[in-house]
């Protein structure tokens, strides 16, 4: 950014033509990122706007933690300081990935609804096996119906 002198005691600043287009590129990755599947959104969790005390959240949308780990939003609420995303299941579902595990399949949950169920090609751990899901809105649990066992 460029300083600009006005008149005494007024600074103007001016972004430069980098500033403009670092801007630009973090607005288009986030773009790109909304139209991601769950599995390839959560490896780039840090696009998504980060999970904020006092934000209303509607039921589906998708955030961050401060370290870019990726959840689902399980029911419209108004977050609070006192009902932290890793601690509050029903309100948050993780999608699997973490900053310290990036690669890491989330061991599977129970969906509440079609919000959260498990599409086609979604991975998930299940009595210590990991199984694929074969159809989409799957709410089922592995072995039961929808999901093949793929090997680690």
């Amino acid at each position: 950014m460029r300083r600009i002198q006005v008149r005494q005691g007024v600074v103007r600043y001016q972004k430069e033509r980098s500033d403009l287009l670092q801007e630009a590129a973090v607005a288009m990755a986030r773009q790109a990122a909304m139209g991601l599947e769950d599995d390839a959104a959560a490896k780039v969790g840090v696009l998504f706007p980060q999970w904020t005390p006092g934000t209303a959240y509607q039921m589906g949308a998708r955030i961050s933690d401060e370290v870019g780990s990726l959840y689902r939003v399980v029911q419209d609420h108004t977050a609070q300081a006192d009902w932290p995303m890793d601690q509050t299941p029903a309100l948050y579902t993780p999608l699997g990935v973490t900053a310290e595990e990036p690669d890491a399949i989330p061991e599977w949950r129970q969906p509440l609804g079609s919000e959260d169920a498990y599409h086609t090609g979604g991975r998930v751990k299940y009595e210590g096996k990991v199984y694929e899901s074969t159809v989409d809105n799957n709410v089922w649990a592995p072995g039961v119906y929808g999901w093949t066992e793929v090997a680690e």
